[in-house]
């Protein structure tokens, strides 16, 4: 298995690189970049196939359907699968050179083409933990980018779904990567309380797939309480700070190690050795320091302590 991480995008540039560099110095696989203005910027302006001629094998794009907009006014995607499927085969055949058209349900697009044919493809993941994406991503991804599934229960189910596109397009495991993003956090002591972080992080994570998880709450979290199991039912799907407050509060203990992994470094290797032996190749970390530790002690901690026993 191997370790990378996610940046949301708070950093400014430079420190970014920092950490990019730091990451690649101690031993880290990847580090990815979660920020939609930073990406349309670098994609307009030096386009995916041209950064993967730089990086050449090193350079991956990941599309998902977006997360807790859809209960804003204007945003949202009616067809999240189409839209997905179609900028799908858009990208993948003009990084072939193709010259294409595409009068799609959701993009259109008339007899266009790159202005060369790239010498490096890049690798496309798509990620989800809804089951039409993850569908998808089976039937035309390099890679699968399992939505923050921390326990093999979880993973198995994703797996579940990520099958039969695999079959439909006459594909087997060994032609997609199967990775899962995950909120981390190491704590000194095993009975240290879950950091506020993690609990938003959880609260956003579950509610963006509120009907999805809701069904999974008996395997993922069988201490859930009955005024969560009432909470998720009733609650108007918004994100306003009453509801998320209340779901952060009933949250039970379950959900939260069910989509992230939060204990002692001993307690992490443990349940990243199972993620492993459950098929997972590269875990995604989302990282949350505890209280005081900064990211650069938060990623020499895990590179000292957990780093050597997985990767």
């Amino acid at each position: 298995m191997e370790l990378s991480f996610a940046s949301l995008g708070a950093e400014p540039g430079a420190r970014f690189l920092d950490e990019v560099k730091l990451a690649e110095r101690l031993g880290f696989h990847g580090f990815f970049h979660n920020d939609k203005k930073w990406a349309r910027e670098v994609f307009s302006r030096l386009g995916a196939a041209t950064l993967a001629e730089l990086a050449p094998g090193r350079f991956r794009v990941i599309m998902g359907s977006g997360s807790h907009f859809e209960t804003l006014p204007g945003y949202g995607s009616p067809k999240p699968v189409a839209g997905l499927r179609e900028a799908a085969e858009l990208m993948q055949r003009l990084w072939r050179g193709e010259k294409v058209t595409i009068d799609g349900e959701v993009v259109k697009f008339k007899n266009g083409s790159l202005d060369w044919k790239p010498t490096e493809i890049p690798q496309l993941y798509i990620a989800s933990r809804g089951p039409q994406i993850l569908r998808l991503a089976g039937a035309v991804a390099d890679g699968v980018l399992v939505g923050s599934f921390a326990t093999p229960p979880g993973i198995d189910y994703a797996k579940e779904h990520i099958l039969p596109g695999l079959e439909a397009s006459k594909r087997s495991w060994q032609d997609i990567r199967l990775c899962s993003w995950i909120y981390l956090s190491v704590l000194e002591r095993e009975d240290d309380p879950v950091p506020e972080g993690i609990k938003r992080g959880v609260s956003f994570a579950f509610w963006s797939s509120r009907k999805a998880l809701s069904a999974l709450v008996d395997t993922l979290a069988p201490d859930a309480s009955d005024a969560f199991r009432t909470f998720i039912r009733d609650a108007p799907h918004e994100w306003s700070p009453p509801i998320m407050d209340e779901l952060r509060r009933l949250l039970p203990r379950g959900v939260i190690d069910s989509l992230a992994l939060v204990g002692t470094a001993e307690q992490v290797v443990e349940r990243l050795k199972a993620l492993e032996a459950a098929g997972v190749q590269e875990i995604v970390i989302w990282p949350f320091p505890v209280q005081g530790q900064d990211m650069d002690a938060f990623m020499h901690r895990l590179a000292r302590n957990v780093l050597p026993h997985i990767a």
